[in-house]
């Protein structure tokens, strides 16, 4: 068994539209890295991963890290490596914003096959960032969200191949928004990673019925985070060397060649507890059900 960034370091095969589970929570952490710090990252053309690899040194890439050390570990051996050293990263995206409350971050990859991945950032250590989380449930959609249906959208009118969303944490929860608020015809699958849920309205309503079948959705059996709302589709449990919630952070996680290693563990009490209080809270302050998306500049 492996962590994400031994499977990033050791993987022999460029992509070529053959991303898997192991790959995309690779992504999915990567994202965590500020691209927009960089201006080939940030342009329509972008560079290749390799070539951002080799400014790791660079502080500002992890100005919004929670795990700079492991961030910077990955991203060199991403880099370095046959499999994710040839990648396009462009369309980089950081925006914090107070007025409306939002934290978002999203990056596009172009593999050689021309295959895209379009990759949402989770809760960064920024104050905005932990802020905004308490918004998920009593509003929908956050700005975030609609940022990332956008984001998508721009991104899917410049694919030349399939397209795959991911994302960890409110990364995953954006992904999963955006590819139900968009739905490009090219979309091919959708990872979501420990995601944050949504409001039962919107999981029991048929939102996401225009991806189902595409999702596929990782939990740990100790998160605090999946079971704090409805997710709309079952999820499978994986393995994590952390316990309890500190099981969420994905460098814990176990992967095992391309995929990754289940865990046969039920969910932990506390979450199903945690869980129970916000729906408590929830029928005092009950969710605000706005405009799902309109398009707009993503930049």
């Amino acid at each position: 068994m492996t962590t994400v960034v031994e499977h990033a370091r050791d993987s022999r095969t460029p992509l070529r539209s053959d991303l898997s589970p192991a790959d995309a929570l690779a992504l999915s952490c990567l994202v965590y890295v500020d691209f927009h710090a960089l201006p080939g990252p940030r342009s329509p053309r972008g560079c290749l991963l390799r070539e951002v690899a080799q400014a790791s040194s660079i502080p500002s890439l992890y100005r919004y890290s929670l795990v700079s050390h492991a961030d910077r570990q990955l991203l060199e051996a991403a880099g370095a490596s046959a499999r994710f050293g040839g990648l396009r990263v462009r369309d980089a995206v950081t925006r914090l914003t107070s007025r409306p409350l939002a934290q978002f971050g999203a990056v596009t990859f172009i593999d050689e096959a021309g295959a895209t991945y379009v990759v949402f950032r989770g809760t960064d250590a920024s104050a905005v960032g932990w802020a905004e989380d308490a918004r998920f449930g009593l509003d929908f959609p956050t700005d975030s969200q609609r940022w990332a249906a956008n984001y998508l959208a721009y991104a899917a009118s410049r694919a030349k191949g399939p397209i795959v969303v991911a994302g960890h944490s409110k990364g995953a929860n954006l992904a999963l928004y955006a590819a139900a608020a968009t739905t490009p015809p090219a979309l091919k699958r959708v990872y979501a990673f420990d995601p944050v849920g949504f409001p039962a309205s919107v999981v029991h309503d048929g939102f996401f019925e225009s991806i189902d079948g595409l999702m596929r959705i990782y939990v740990t059996a100790g998160s605090w985070v999946s079971p704090l709302l409805p997710l709309p589709a079952p999820a499978t449990v994986v393995a994590s060397t952390w316990p309890g919630p500190l099981s969420h952070n994905p460098y814990a996680w176990r992967a095992e060649g391309p995929a990754l290693v289940s865990d046969h563990r039920l969910p932990s009490r506390s979450g199903r507890f945690l869980r129970a209080v916000l729906r408590t809270l929830l029928r005092a302050r009950p969710t605000r059900i706005g405009t799902v998306w309109q398009r707009r500049s993503h930049r």
